[in-house]
């Protein structure tokens, strides 16, 4: 990692860029993959740096030959930092990605580290005293604290378990119970543990609580008044969401969408937000995700949406009986020799689509692009039938190249509205691709006769 130094006995992780930012990290389960930095706006005394560390496995398994975990964890990582930065409410709040196991989100000037761990257990252990993820914590903590200030400085548990009922350890989940008792209990415990070793090895037996003893030990070093001190700055957030959840969570917190929209919604700002990430890695954008940035995102989403669903709304309308179009409609269909029936068709389609298309950009002003892509895809589909009929014609009368033009005019009313892809999914008036394609006539970007170009151009302003 750039700017940064590892001490991978104490499992902390300073910035040289700012020594002041210090991660936590616990080097069970995911390694080192597992840093985030993200900051709160309820802090209120100075700078707090907060090491979120979530309760793993009660198990003492090595699962380092399956990668699912440890992928898991690292996208997880990342979505976690995206609820995060939809949980803030600052303007200025923003997310910088070092690695994607390292992140640092800023709000209101503040700064917070995290550690993240995820569990891909479908029953998550329970979090008690005799939890090895705990403990190993618990040494990681202690071994950090000549790094910082206690008084600064606040640990966060977060597990996808939940504390027991009867636990000491319900105390780490309010903040403003007393954490006296926990203490006894968890002095209690660690003894037994030390006890417990000692007693085996006096007896030539393998010592037990391997995996806790060094927590254990390093707490019981502590002085009591620091041990309290600890404890007092620890919060447990039990029963936090898993990576499958997230989608959800994130959907939760657009309140601004109709109930109906905000998973879409949800799973399409995730996948946003996983290609900023890896454009942050990669070097192909500012290290830096603005909120603003997922702001906009989020109102680009709600106007796909809106686009998704749009309605036909002048599928039976008639127009004013007075309707006259522009004249290059007309002077269009007379090269190729058009009936009357073919111009009351155009004029109407024509009429229908102007009209859709004006009140699609009046309640939506960001339908221009939408309504720009779609022309230029039927331009195409035209163009490439205009080109072959154009090439047909080479060799054929005056007569025959008109009667060629009229059977394309014809297939933009009869065959293109089911042979070219809606504007959008739940499209279904047809009037919008032949009056569209009407629209694009009158000016010149599409014609019927094999030479409307030419025949046409000096006419334009007429």
């Amino acid at each position: 990692m750039r700017n940064s130094q590892f001490s991978t006995d104490l499992g902390v992780h300073t910035f040289r860029s700012n020594p002041k930012l210090l991660m936590i990290a616990s080097p069970d389960f995911l390694g080192w993959h597992s840093g985030i930095i993200f900051p709160v706006a309820n802090l209120h005394h100075g700078l707090h740096r907060e090491a979120l560390v979530p309760v793993m496995d009660n198990t003492e398994s090595n699962t380092v030959h399956d990668a699912s975990p440890a992928a898991l964890g690292f996208y997880y990582q990342s979505q976690f930092a995206l609820l995060t930065l939809l949980s803030q409410t600052a303007d200025d709040a923003a997310v910088a990605i070092e690695r994607l196991d390292d992140v640092e989100l800023k709000a209101n000037g503040q700064k917070l580290l995290f550690q993240l761990k995820h569990s891909v257990q479908g029953n998550p252990p329970p979090v008690t005293l005799a939890s090895v993820a705990l403990w190993k914590t618990i040494r990681v903590w202690i071994d950090a604290l000549p790094l910082v200030s206690l008084a600064e400085t606040t640990f966060h548990l977060v597990s996808v378990g939940k504390v027991p009922d009867n636990s000491p350890l319900l105390a780490l989940c309010d903040t403003h119970a007393d954490r006296e008792e926990l203490l006894k209990s968890m002095v209690e415990e660690a003894s037994r543990v030390i006890d417990d070793r000692a007693s085996a090895k006096s007896a030539g037996d393998k010592p037990p609580h391997g995996p806790r003893a060094a927590g254990c030990e390093a707490f019981l070093a502590l002085d009591a008044s620091v041990r309290l001190s600890l404890l007092r700055r620890v919060h447990i957030v039990q029963d936090s969401v898993t990576i499958g959840k997230i989608p959800d969570e994130v959907s939760q917190r657009l309140h601004i969408l109709p109930k109906e929209q905000r998973l879409k919604a949800a799973e399409r700002l995730l996948g946003w937000w996983d290609q900023q990430v890896v454009y942050t890695l990669c070097g192909k954008r500012e290290r830096v995700i603005q909120r603003s940035e997922m702001e906009h995102c989020i109102s680009s989403i709600i106007a796909q949406l809106e686009e998704e669903k749009l309605v036909a709304e002048f599928d039976l309308v008639s127009h004013p009986e007075d309707y006259e179009a522009d004249g290059m409609l007309y002077r269009q269909i007379a090269l190729v020799g058009g009936k009357g029936s073919d111009v009351s068709r155009a004029v109407r389609e024509q009429w229908r689509a102007k009209e859709q298309r004006s009140k699609w950009i009046i309640d939506n002003p960001q339908m221009r692009s939408k309504i720009a892509g779609y022309d230029a895809k039927l331009t195409e589909h035209w163009s490439d039938r205009h080109v072959q009929m154009a090439e047909d014609c080479e060799d054929l009368d005056a007569d025959q190249v008109r009667a060629k033009g009229l059977e394309l005019l014809r297939w933009t009313h009869a065959f293109a509205p089911n042979q070219v892809e809606p504007i959008a999914p739940s499209w279904q008036g047809h009037y919008y691709v032949r009056g569209t394609f009407q629209v694009l006539a009158i000016d010149l970007q599409v014609g019927w006769h094999a030479d409307y170009r030419k025949l046409l151009k000096c006419q334009r302003q007429l």
